[in-house]
């Protein structure tokens, strides 16, 4: 290696991942199922064969009692072994033969080794040879009452099967049967040969589909997942229009719709800031331009420095510092900087004092104005200074976009545990569509209640912040007078809650 570092390879995608887990997941149950098929093989067909034995044996047994019956002991055997190699052969001595059948067969062999003893040595010995001795016959064994050995297998292991032969209630004999695993015979063998040579190609094929299925599932499940992925990009990029297809009922389509909720809510914050940065602008540059043009005048001789001149200019100056003391108050209220002296206080007097600020103006305007106070008066824990700028606002606001000759109503009424304050105002109105809107920053109806009459649009933010402060409520609605209601709702015992 020269000069160049070790590259490893690239990080596994979610997809490979899931496909290998797949993929894992079913290898281990097709090789387990494989092994359980295979095991399960080789103890049925051994189950079966012992099964097998058993009810072949009992048939033996049966057979045997009667010829010993017959014969009253075992000679017949003993001095004819051929007899004992007829009754085990698997043709002649099956399970599913009677004792008469089985006789019957007995005597037709009986029958040709008769006639096989009259030939010579040589016709005996091919006779032998025609007729071979099967291998799995050596294991089975047939002894006598005291368990000595008459025919068969000489050497009987300890963990051999053994079934007695009765006659008349006494045994007489016993059928000795070598465990199966040590008597397999090689048609036995290829049989489970073949067995499990299907198990293994059905394993592979398993495999093979176990591939396809885990490839399908891992494109199937992270397609939504790719997708969010894609959408999350554009979302990085500044494209909040984007929304991803909700395709699913599931986890992922809930996360779909969530997704689609944030880019919206991320859509409508810059679409209010980039209207928030505009009104900003112009609001500060309103009166800045008027206030430039007034000493531009003054400069030029055009407009003499007198009285009017310096309260024009004392006007604008008042405006700017309002719209920048209310800019102040918001961001003071974004950053938790707002802070709150909670305090026993007399509503009644603090809204009686607000009022007494307004009324010259009040009459200015010829507003026929009504305040409704409760009896006795409402006594809550709440910063005095920032319910009066609340009651502030909201008298501004009313002042501002109220015709003149109008009604403004003021009603204070007091619950058990919470207190209402509803500001009624007559025309102008809002629509259905703007009201919802009002306490949004820099929000200013199109319509008559707009900037000709003043106001930067942050005056009813404010006042929701207050009351939010408060633990209390505030609401919009339109006004049985024809204009504008605005209902505060603030708990009696409010807590101390500070921003």
């Amino acid at each position: 290696m020269t000069g160049q570092g070790l590259k490893f390879p690239r990080r596994l995608s979610i997809t490979t991942k899931l496909f290998l887990s797949i993929l894992g997941i079913s290898a281990l149950v097709i090789i387990a199922m494989g092994g359980a098929m295979s095991w399960s093989l080789k103890h049925s067909f051994s189950a079966y064969s012992a099964q097998q034995d058993r009810q072949r044996a009992q048939a033996m047994a049966t057979t045997l009692a009667d010829f010993y019956d017959d014969n009253k002991s075992w000679d017949f055997i003993r001095n004819n072994p051929q007899r004992w190699r007829d009754i085990v052969r698997p043709d002649i001595g099956r399970h599913d033969f009677t004792p008469e059948q089985l006789k019957r067969e007995l005597a037709n062999k009986k029958n040709d080794h008769d006639k096989d003893d009259a030939d010579d040595n040589d016709s005996k010995k091919n006779q032998e040879q025609k007729s071979p001795r099967p291998r799995r016959l050596s294991h089975w064994s047939l002894l006598d009452e005291s368990g000595l050995v008459i025919a068969g297998n000489t050497t009987i292991p300890a963990t051999a099967l053994r079934y007695p032969i009765l006659v008349q209630g006494n045994t007489v004999g016993w059928i000795a049967i070598s465990p199966r695993q040590r008597r397999v015979t090689q048609g036995e063998r290829n049989f489970l040969a073949e067995q499990q040579q299907s198990s293994i190609y059905i394993m592979i094929a398993a495999t093979i589909l176990a591939i396809l299925t885990a490839l399908l599932l891992a494109r199937l499940f992270l397609a939504p997942v790719r997708r969010l992925a894609e959408a999350t990009q554009q979302l990085i990029a500044g494209h909040y229009e984007t929304r991803t297809q909700v395709r699913q009922q599931d986890e992922l389509g809930q996360l779909a719709k969530d997704f689609n909720h944030l880019a919206a809510t991320l859509q409508r914050n810059e679409i209010m800031r980039r209207d928030f940065v505009a009104d900003i602008s112009h609001e500060l540059r309103t009166p800045l331009a008027i206030l430039k043009g007034e000493l531009e005048a003054i400069q030029d001789g055009i407009r003499k420095p007198d009285a009017a001149a310096i309260m024009s200019l004392q006007t604008e100056t008042q405006a700017l510092s309002q719209l920048v003391d209310d800019l102040y108050q918001i961001s003071l209220s974004d950053v938790g900087g707002l802070r709150y002296n909670m305090a026993t206080v007399d509503l009644n007097a603090c809204i009686t004092h607000v009022v007494q600020m307004f009324q010259e103006r009040l009459d200015a305007k010829h507003h026929d104005f009504t305040l409704t106070l409760p009896n006795p008066a409402v006594i809550l824990q709440a910063d005095e200074q920032r319910l009066t700028q609340l009651l502030k606002n909201l008298m501004e606001n009313t002042l501002r976009y109220t015709d003149a000759n109008g009604v403004v109503k003021l009603n204070v009424m007091a619950h058990k545990k919470e207190v209402l304050i509803s500001l009624q105002d007559s025309t102008p109105c809002v629509s259905d569509a703007e009201l919802p809107k009002i306490f949004e920053r820099l929000y200013r109806v199109e319509s008559s209640r707009n900037r000709a009459t003043g106001g930067a649009g942050l005056g009813l933010p404010l006042c929701q912040t207050i009351v939010q402060a408060h633990g209390g409520k505030i609401h919009a609605q339109h006004s049985p007078l024809g204009g504008v209601q605005i209902d505060i709702v603030l708990p009696i015992n409010a807590t101390e809650k500070t921003e």
